[in-house]
């Protein structure tokens, strides 16, 4: 019955070519099923797109749990969705699982039989000397689509929402240019606005020969240069992944003087210093102001991604430590999305 409903609320919802690595694998592990008679804890954020991460895992075979912990977000009408089809939600999982499907290591305290995936590059520190394996999902080459290219849907999504929008004549200044920053920047610059990187010298060269030029670069440890763009810029984005990192870093009045401020990260990254009111959302991450903060097609090859290393360690019983993505999974993967994907023509722009 869940999987009738799961596949049946995608095929009304989305486009075949919005999630074809998702429908590959559902069918691959409905033949193969490899969770029969296996509890999974399954701890992705919680919205509607979610039903995807969910199919493959039932199909499989799989018991799903869906947890409903502090910090991992959600929609509630999602939860109570999922709660009418039958899934099982637990507020505080302690045990009794074969797999844990994890987020920002919220769940490192379990011991599961088999072991974890974890999806986050914050979350996996947490897994550095556990007892169990752990699927790095962040440690390979798919995880740019999720967090340069969706992302940088998201945020303009997520302004749209405020009634904002990305174009000429703006001067944005972008904090961090890692997976997602990368992803914000060229999303930005593509829609025609003038953007300036704040970055650390080591990594200057990441600002170079992108597919859509070079970045203007901003020393993040000259604290008077950082705070002359900020009051040049109409806009600011953060995308560094460290919490109140401009607040402890530079003066807040210069980020006060008209600036749409912006969270595009994980973490409150401006701090205390901000009040809520002075940054959009908040000062959580705009997307999530969304329904969908992270468009299906973007996502889809992540979450399969993540249900491949559940496999793998359900599969691998001598596994230990944190497991690097198997190049073949993922290159398995990308040319489903590559042949079917929505996506196809945007992956050049992250050298995929």
């Amino acid at each position: 019955m869940n999987y009738e409903c799961l596949s049946d609320y995608l095929a009304r919802r989305y486009a075949p070519s919005d999630y074809p690595a998702i429908r590959a694998q559902a069918e691959d592990f409905a033949r193969r099923r490899p969770f029969a008679g296996m509890r999974i804890l399954e701890a992705t954020p919680l919205y509607f797109n979610t039903s995807a991460k969910l199919l493959p895992l039932v199909a499989g075979g799989a018991e799903v749990v869906l947890s409903l912990v502090p910090g991992v977000p959600r929609d509630r009408r999602f939860v109570a969705w999922a709660r009418e089809l039958g899934f099982a939600c637990e507020e505080a999982p302690t045990g009794g699982f074969d797999l844990v499907s994890d987020c920002i290591g919220l769940h490192a305290g379990l011991s599961p039989r088999l072991g974890f995936a974890e999806l986050t590059h914050s979350g996996i520190g947490y897994y550095r000397d556990s007892a169990r394996p752990c699927f790095n999902t962040d440690g390979g080459r798919i995880k740019r689509i999720e967090g340069a290219l969706g992302t940088g849907d998201g945020l303009v999504r997520g302004l749209a929402r405020f009634g904002l929008d990305v174009g000429p004549g703006q001067r944005w200044l972008l904090l961090g240019f890692g997976k997602i920053g990368s992803g914000v920047g060229i999303r930005l610059r593509t829609l025609g606005a003038d953007v300036a990187v704040v970055e650390a010298a080591a990594v200057r060269g990441r600002l170079r020969g992108t597919p859509v030029g070079d970045f203007e670069w901003v020393d993040m440890a000259d604290r008077d240069a950082v705070a002359a763009a900020a009051r040049r810029a109409t806009h600011i984005v953060t995308a560094t992944s460290v919490a109140g990192v401009v607040g402890r870093s530079y003066p807040p009045r210069a980020f006060l003087e008209g600036q749409v401020l912006v969270n595009i990260g994980a973490e409150d990254e401006y701090g205390p210093e901000f009040a809520p009111e002075q940054v959009l959302n908040g000062k959580v991450a705009v997307n999530f102001a969304l329904e969908e903060p992270t468009h299906l097609r973007y996502i889809e090859t992540t979450f399969a991604l993540q249900n491949e290393g559940l496999a793998w360690i359900a599969t691998h019983p001598g596994a230990c430590g944190v497991v690097a993505p198997p190049e073949e999974m993922e290159e398995r993967l990308l040319a489903i999305v590559r042949r079917e994907g929505a996506i196809a023509g945007e992956l050049r722009l992250i050298g995929l």
